[in-house]
């Protein structure tokens, strides 16, 4: 299993020279999600070599400009390119009242089926839509910001465990499909109606790589809970912790209140993002590291890739 993370825009507020307005990918070989969409997203995603055809969803935090307004632009570039299958955007409530502002004003054609979910109190769940098969599953949580704003957990499926082959047939199980059929389902009946169950024959299963990511927020429980457990957790650090009553008093976090909520959480690595431009970005990770041993501090491009046999 592979999912990539690539920070497509990392600074806080505003691009800069050398980061982008707030954008990230998780991808993985059949697709990929799109969480946050600031100015610039869809050309950095391009440089990055991301298919705007292969995009599943676009997972919007909050309606800042810094984290929605490349929107437009980016479902526009994929009308004019013909795209036909639908496209999942999830934001908070409003992002629909906003998108149908641009459209009657002429400034938004969308010419594919586009699916928005409106977020609203505790989350939950993200579902596809009909006719769009995507190898993630997705669940939002609220954040503390200024404005409703919205995490997300992106993650691989759950696999099925080992199969003890030789096992398996020494059971009675014959060679062939039937094999597969006991491993994905858990159990098979043979002709004459005898049932095997993959009790004994197979392992536990292979937990899907997750990936969580929490922008804008100060340190709060919801980002604990969708960070639970998480291979990585992506968390905004937007100042260092000399100037913490600035962080809160903004609704944003420093980067060690990002190391204190991924260490909570259990998260196995954290991701540094949304920095301001006024901040050292390896200092803040730097001195987050006391805090929690595996940080990386993003920098726009350049990907982390999240592996399990």
């Amino acid at each position: 299993m592979l999912l990539r993370v690539i920070p497509l825009g990392t600074s806080a507020g505003r691009p800069t020279l050398l980061r982008g307005a707030s954008a990230l990918a998780v991808a993985a070989e059949r697709g990929w999600v799109l969480c946050d969409c600031g100015e610039g997203a869809q050309l950095s995603a391009q440089r990055a070599g991301l298919s705007l055809s292969r995009l599943d969803a676009v997972l919007v935090t909050h309606l800042h400009g810094d984290h929605f307004n490349g929107l437009p632009g980016l479902l526009g570039t994929m009308s004019l390119d013909g795209r036909e299958r639908p496209l999942l955007v999830a934001g908070p409530a409003g992002i629909g009242g906003l998108l149908e502002a641009l459209a009657r004003a002429g400034s938004l054609g969308v010419s594919f089926p586009l699916a928005l979910v409106e977020l609203s109190g505790e989350g939950g769940a993200v579902r596809w839509p009909d006719g769009l098969d995507s190898p993630f599953e997705l669940r939002a949580g609220p954040l503390a910001h200024r404005v409703p704003t919205f995490g997300y957990r992106v993650a691989l499926p759950d696999r099925p465990g080992h199969l003890d082959a030789e096992a398996a047939i020494a059971a009675g199980v014959p060679a062939g499909p039937l094999l597969r059929v006991l491993k994905e389902e858990g159990r098979i009946t043979l002709e004459g109606g005898r049932v095997i169950t993959s009790e004994g024959l197979v392992g536990p299963a292979q937990r899907g790589l997750s990936v969580a990511y929490t922008l804008d927020t100060v340190p709060c429980p919801g980002a604990v809970a969708l960070g639970r457990g998480a291979d990585l957790l992506v968390h905004e650090a937007t100042y260092e912790h000399a100037r913490a009553a600035l962080a809160r008093q903004r609704s944003h976090s420093t980067g060690v209140e990002a190391a204190q909520v991924a260490a909570e959480a259990g998260a196995g690595q954290l991701l540094l993002t949304h920095f301001s431009p006024s901040v050292d970005a390896e200092a803040v990770a730097d001195e987050a590291r006391a805090v929690h041993g595996r940080i990386i501090a993003a920098q726009d491009g350049v990907p982390v890739d999240l592996t399990r046999s």
